[in-house]
């Protein structure tokens, strides 16, 4: 199943010296990987020890080409192959928030890493505070802290350059991954590999149109009504076999991954997507109206935003069908990204997104800093603008400012006890303090609950799932 070096498989297990590269666990590194197809336990303990920017991500490009050709043999099993793929995910997508809403460019990160390398920490950490508090919005400033936060590690830079070097490697081995876009196997069941692999593939636009030709190729119904040839019937007892668990319908995340990759001059793409969203399939119909949004931006049609709109209002709502198309990564979960990816349409998505904003503020723990100050940019423009508390205290404010406002307003006290939620109401000259807070928007602060002094005995829920796969599916799927 390789397709770049025939038959020969790139394993470098026995040539590295995984000790110098994973300071702590590193001899564990070629153990992990033989069981990391089989063993969730293998898979989780992996992530732990190379994930960016843990010290031990040196030696993620190492670890690429294994788990690739893990991934892609003959003789994993199918339902095994997602395990390598969703660590490559990983990998790649570390520091999700910073990819949406635009691409990132490879040409100025391979320039940026170059000159971290080439620099004094204590010159490069300089700067990246100066780009941190000049950042035009918040993808910017959160690109910079983060960068940031690895520099203040000694091997910052390394770390760096490894997370630079582990996309390339990834984007090396698309011929190889693609193979895994085809196929019943690969495209039927639970964990199928062709899902994992789409979301992995969205993430390497550096090379959007080998990606988007192969989704458009592996789907039979998106070639079929964009006009492109038909598929050739199956002519082999083995073809008819494999081909049978899969019904050509495209899946969601390969929706996702073409709203990452696909050209806006490619009319077939954006006409198979068209006839996808009107399609009577809820999640593909969804699915395909994000992905028409990532296409075109400002320029969506505008159905595409209607439909997506629509979509909120159904039983299963954004977080339901986010979930079913786009992927986990790290922290943030599906409707995370689409809320902040949905901001490539600029204006045009803004009651869109606002009308996510509200529910991910009480719901996303995690990402509630994120949120509020993708929230508060949406209303009162970017942090570096500088407001003041004057202002505040003086301004009339709009509906939709006083909608996310209130939102704020709205949560619970553990809250204002999240120091990186109140650093982003401080960075708007918003006070940091709920009451001080609710005085100034105009909201009476919810009453705390009296507890029952006697509650009656109940059944403990099960703890949710954390770790690795805690976040893959505890939260998002």
């Amino acid at each position: 199943m390789n397709a770049t070096s025939g038959n020969e498989p790139h394993d470098n297990t026995a040539d590295t010296d995984w000790t110098a590269l994973v300071p702590e666990g590193g001899e564990r590194v070629p153990e992990l990987l033989e069981q990391v197809a089989a063993s969730d336990s293998a898979l989780s303990d992996l992530h732990d020890l190379i994930h960016f920017p843990a010290p031990g991500h040196r030696a993620a490009p190492k670890v690429v080409d294994r788990l690739v050709d893990i991934a892609t043999a003959e003789e994993t099993p199918p339902t095994d192959r997602w395990r390598p793929l969703s660590l490559l995910l990983e990998l790649v997508s570390a520091h999700a928030e910073d990819r949406f809403p635009q691409h990132r460019d490879l040409d100025q990160w391979r320039d940026e890493v170059a000159w971290a390398v080439s620099n004094d920490a204590a010159k490069v950490r300089e700067q990246y505070r100066a780009w941190m508090e000049e950042a035009p919005d918040e993808q910017h400033f959160h690109r910079m802290r983060n960068r940031l936060a690895v520099m203040e590690a000694d091997d910052g830079a390394e770390l760096l350059q490894a997370e630079l070097d582990t996309y390339d490697a990834v984007l090396a081995r698309v011929p190889d991954l693609v193979t895994l876009l085809q196929g019943g196997t690969n495209r039927g069941g639970l964990d199928r590999a062709g899902e994992w692999v789409s979301y992995l593939l969205g993430f390497l636009p550096a090379d959007a149109e080998r990606i988007s030709s192969e989704i458009t190729g592996a789907s039979q119904v998106l070639l079929a009504k964009d006009l492109r040839s038909a598929p050739k019937a199956p002519t082999s007892m083995r073809e008819i076999m494999t081909q049978g668990m899969d019904s050509g319908e495209p899946l969601p995340a390969e929706l996702f991954a073409l709203g990452q990759v696909a050209d806006p001059q490619d009319v077939d793409t954006t006409i198979g997507l068209t006839h996808q969203m009107a399609g009577g399939n809820l999640y593909n119909s969804f699915a395909a109206s994000v992905a028409l949004v990532l296409i075109h931006g400002e320029n969506t049609p505008r159905e595409g935003l209607r439909r997506v709109g629509r979509g909120g209002g159904t039983t299963v709502g954004y977080e339901g069908l986010f979930n079913e198309s786009w992927p986990h990564c790290g922290q943030r979960s599906p409707q995370v990204l689409g809320f902040l990816a949905l901001g490539r349409a600029g204006d045009r998505a803004r009651r869109l997104r606002l009308d996510i904003l509200s529910g991910l503020l009480k719901s996303e723990e995690e990402s509630r800093a994120l949120v509020t100050g993708a929230g508060l940019e949406l209303v009162l423009g970017p942090r570096s603008k500088g407001y003041t508390v004057e202002e505040h205290a003086q301004a009339d404010y709009d509906e939709e400012t006083l909608k996310v406002l209130w939102a704020i307003a709205e949560l619970p006290a553990s809250a204002w006890e999240d120091e990186e939620f109140t650093e982003t109401l401080r960075a708007w000259a918003l006070p940091d303090n709920a009451e001080e807070y609710c005085a100034l928007v105009g909201v009476e602060p919810e009453p705390e609950a009296e507890e029952p002094q006697e509650a009656a005995p109940q059944q403990q829920a099960p703890e949710a799932p954390t770790g690795l796969f805690g976040r893959l599916f505890g939260g998002g799927r």
